[in-house]
């Protein structure tokens, strides 16, 4: 096997190929801080070769590698922190479908943090919503028969106050 690639720092550097064999090549310690997943490979020394990603797309992991990027650092003072809370909430100005793309890849990475910003941010989507709301917000067909969906809203009432 190769040895991870070095640069002049000695800083390790990750090759990762994803599902549309798009190959990025990061530096470990930014993956390995946010990233369960790859911490675990690289822990084990299976990091030599370039590693698959086959559950996320090319687009996705640029995106959580930029997340990862721009969380790397921890930060300091109160402005530092309100300055990242604005980029967090422009970064998560998403549509669905990336959203979507982003919750699977986070979960699958185990990009714990990530994971539970982009689960605040569909919760708030939904918040606050009927039923027929959160299928409109979502493109979900109603599957119910409309029996079905009075004897479910007999039964549990407080959902739909």
């Amino acid at each position: 096997m190769s040895s991870p690639i070095n640069n002049d720092d000695s800083t390790k550097i990750m090759k990762l190929k994803t599902q549309d064999n798009q190959t990025f090549e990061v530096e470990e310690s930014i993956l390995t801080n946010q990233l369960k997943l790859l911490k675990i490979m690289a822990e084990d020394d299976c990091t030599h070769d370039i590693i698959p990603v086959p559950n996320v797309d090319g687009k996705t992991f640029a995106m959580i590698t930029e997340w990862c990027k721009k969380h790397d650092n921890p930060c300091v003072t109160e402005e530092e922190q309100n300055e990242l809370q604005k980029w967090d909430n422009s970064f998560l100005d998403v549509d669905q479908a990336t959203l979507l793309n982003l919750l699977l890849a986070t979960n699958y990475l185990e990009c714990e943090k990530l994971f539970n910003i982009l689960c605040d941010k569909a919760a708030s989507m939904i918040r606050d919503k009927q039923p027929e709301e959160i299928r409109e917000t979502f493109n979900i067909t109603n599957d119910f028969t409309p029996e079905e969906e009075a004897e479910i809203r007999n039964q549990n009432p407080w959902t739909f106050q």
